[in-house]
């Protein structure tokens, strides 16, 4: 079992622990308590029982944060929650005594941890605690088992360190390249930007870099808007709007927007519309953004009607209604309505039928395009000039001769005017281009007029009905209704006096309003500038080089690179750890078709996570595919094989197994018993580890024990914690168990003297 990779010497420098003998803990998630509670875990093996919820795991979580500086997102909060109380201490300490290697006197290890609820935690470590290139990540996957978090060891889920970036170590030179083109990345999109904007200057508009910043402004007021309106909704209003996380536009701990932004602003949007809208058709797969932001303004138009409707008195409705109105505004009276609403049904038959012939016109754009090459105007020219210099054949023997076929329709094809076929194609392809810039421009003019029309309409529709209300009120407004023009703002804004204290919802749904507008001028300024410059060949040629170039670059600074994906490691390497943890496996009782396993390294499809460890069962199931206890099984021979191959990288000799025995049945425990034992009470210093067991059921506890006693001259703990509180945390028992030889010989010398006075008090 303890074969494999890297065999041989084990080099541990200083800093490699082999024993934790005294931990102590305060204010770290479970271990809710102020003054540090100290345990006597200096033992082979350390039994934690208990019933869920008294610390156990807290107690792991420490140890692998400790040990790793590793620590899991789905354990947050690491300070516990009760741990200001007023008193400052918000922030948790975790310190041990431990036995290090090639050091007479043990050494104190102190972490602090400080939680930041807009970030990562704060922790400070003592010393580095990998000697190698390991990952503080790997390094815990590879020590610390957690029944709940099986899926991160085997890479079911993203993780931050695949094991074959581990497993493949580069090179130096392939390093260097990396390095080169990571370098290179940056200082191309530097000169990009720089290149690009001095064209976009030429046409006097901001360049891509200036709307990129004015973009995430607008997203960011939009944002912050947003979330204060759908608190205040529920609140104040009891509406439930749909709501978002705080970075749901942006990337986690940046100011920049995600790349998926536009389809998370047409997923709002489509909520919006559900909710306020629900007769309104939901936005197009691939709506621009734009599209995605009137739709919202549209939806938030519908929850301002339904909060003035709500609002007492039909003046301090129509005050409401006024305030987002200029002066110079006037009113369309009610016999226009029927005409302008002819008018707009006229232009959004027009805005149809562009949008039909800019997409016409976009699917022949594309038609003679190649995603994965050249495009036919590139053929032709090539044939244009070299069409005669392949026909040129060197004499070959015939079996090398190029397809006779072949030569054929080349003839054929160079026969033909090439170069006025080539220039037929360019001149139809601008014509086409330039036409649906045209109606592109024509489109978005049209909808925002339409967008802009109907919402004054719907308007003029509502103050009118208010104002019908408040005559018998004031019977001043009469003389406005009744005369049947167009009315002037200012008018009707005397009449109704001083506007009073402004509704807190109201005042929300307007900010998101402004926030809403802002945005959208930003995104109709860049569909500006990208029609603008459309109409310059130049340009398009310069931006297709440059995405071109941007996109190999990209690639080949990621983790699926060509460098990366050629250079996976040896056969022989994942034979290897296949090899050792298939020992391991086989200690168990399994079904047929799981043993033995294989390893295969798999490229992520998506192109974004690079090359994974991928584990499949005899007959070829996959992980997914296996049973909750085939997978813990797998799981503790994985976490034991990556365990001895990775040792003298992971910095310690301490393994953690946290309710691994729930998902083995009471025939398994005695073969996961004796492999614990296996290596817990190993003699020999580079096999041994310490080994800390979580287990929750009282049951298995006391079947673990039997099996575990140790025998003479090795160490066993049990911390039985018996009880929880939210002032002082863990209330912890703490006892040793005797070694075997020891128990069997009292054990002896006690059952004989009872024999003896049995069988005397039977005389």
């Amino acid at each position: 079992m303890c074969g494999g990779l890297w065999r041989g010497v084990i080099l541990m420098d200083h800093r490699h622990v082999f024993r934790v003998k005294s931990p102590k803990i305060c204010r770290f998630r479970g271990f809710v308590n102020s003054d540090p509670v100290t345990l006597d875990t200096d033992a082979d093996v350390v039994l934690l029982a208990g019933p869920n919820g008294f610390g156990k795991t807290s107690l792991i979580d420490a140890l692998c944060l400790l040990l790793n500086g590793h620590y899991y997102e789905e354990r947050r909060p690491l300070v516990s929650c009760t741990a200001a109380g007023g008193n400052g201490l918000n922030y948790a300490q975790i310190e041990a005594i431990v036995e290090c290697n090639g050091s007479e006197n043990d050494r104190r290890r102190l972490v602090t941890v400080r939680d930041n609820q807009k970030g990562h935690p704060d922790v400070s470590l003592p010393d580095i605690f990998c000697p190698g290139t390991i990952s503080r990540e790997l390094a815990a996957r590879c020590s610390f088992y957690y029944q709940d978090l099986l899926s991160k060891l085997f890479e079911e889920e993203d993780a931050q360190v695949r094991l074959l970036e581990f497993l493949r170590p580069l090179p130096e030179p392939e390093t260097v390249v990396l390095d080169a083109v990571k370098r290179a990345r940056g200082q191309w999109k530097d000169m990009v930007s720089s290149v690009l904007g001095n064209l976009a200057s030429e046409e006097g508009l901001p360049d891509e870099s200036t709307i990129n910043e004015k973009r995430k402004r607008a997203a960011a007021a939009f944002r912050d808007a947003w979330n204060e309106l759908v608190d205040i909704a529920g609140a104040e209003g009891d509406i439930k709007l749909p709501g978002r996380s705080g970075d749901w536009l942006f990337l986690i701990n940046s100011d920049n927007l995600r790349s998926g932004w536009a389809g998370e602003l047409r997923n709002l949007a489509a909520d919006c519309l559900t909710l306020l809208l629900p007769d309104r058709k939901q936005p197009a797969p691939d709506e621009k953004p734009p599209g995605s932001l009137r739709l919202i303004e549209e939806s938030l138009f519908e929850l301002r009607r339904k909060v003035i409707d709500r609002i007492s008195g039909a003046e301090e409705k129509l005050r409401s209604l006024l305030e987002d109105l200029t002066d110079d505004t006037v009113l369309l009276p009610p016999h226009a309505w029927p005409a302008e609403e002819k008018d707009i049904a006229a232009a959004l038959e027009k805005a149809t039928e562009l949008e039909a012939q800019v997409s016409l016109l976009e699917n022949l754009e594309r038609h003679f395009g190649n995603p994965g090459g050249p495009d036919l105007l590139a053929i032709l020219v090539a044939l244009r000039d070299r069409g005669g210099d392949l026909l040129k054949v060197p004499d070959a023997a015939p079996d090398f001769g190029p397809p006779p076929p072949v030569i054929a329709w080349l003839r054929e094809a160079v026969s033909h005017d090439l170069a006025g076929l080539a220039d037929q194609l360019e001149k139809w392809q601008a014509h086409v281009k330039e036409r649906r810039i045209e109606l592109l421009e024509q489109l978005l003019g049209t909808q925002k007029t339409i967008h802009n029309r109907k919402v004054f309409l719907e308007k003029c529709k509502q103050i009118y009905g208010l104002m019908q209300q408040v005559l018998q009120f004031n019977p001043h407004f009469k003389v406005l209704t009744d005369a049947g023009s167009s009315i002037y703002l200012p008018e009707l804004k005397k009449l109704l006096g001083s506007t009073g204290a402004k509704d807190h919802l109201f005042m929300a749904i307007e900010r998101v309003r402004a926030a809403v507008s802002q945005w959208i001028q930003v995104e109709e300024l860049d569909e500006k500038r990208k029609v603008a410059l459309q109409r310059r060949a130049g340009y398009m040629q310069v931006r297709e080089m440059i995405d071109s170039i941007t996109g190999a670059l990209e690639r080949e600074a990621g983790k699926n690179s060509v460098l990366n994906s050629a250079i996976l490691p040896p056969d022989d390497v994942i034979r290897d750890l296949q090899h050792m943890v298939n020992g391991v496996l086989n200690r168990f009782r399994l079904v047929d078709g799981i043993y033995p396993v294989r390893f295969e390294a798999r490229r992520d499809k998506r192109g974004k996570a690079g090359s994974s460890l991928q584990v499949y069962a005899a007959d070829d199931r996959p992980l997914s595919a296996l049973s909750t206890g085939q997978k813990a099984q797998l799981g503790l021979a994985m976490i034991l094989g990556l365990n001895y191959s990775l040792n003298r990288y992971i910095g310690h000799n301490i393994i953690a197994l946290d309710d691994v025995t729930t998902a083995f049945d009471m025939a398994q425990l005695p073969r996961t018993a004796a492999l614990i034992r296996q290596i817990a009470y190993a003699s020999d210093e580079e096999f041994g580890r310490q080994v800390f067991i979580v287990s929750h059921h009282e049951d298995l506890t006391n079947r673990l024990l039997d099996f575990l006693i140790p025998p003479e001259g090795r160490k066993m703990r049990i911390l039985n914690f018996v009880n929880w509180t939210p002032n002082n945390g863990p209330v912890i028992e703490q006892r040793e168990v005797i070694p075997g030889l020891k128990a069997s010989t009292d054990n002896r010398k006690k059952f004989v003297d009872t024999l003896k006075s049995i069988c005397l008090a039977g005389y």
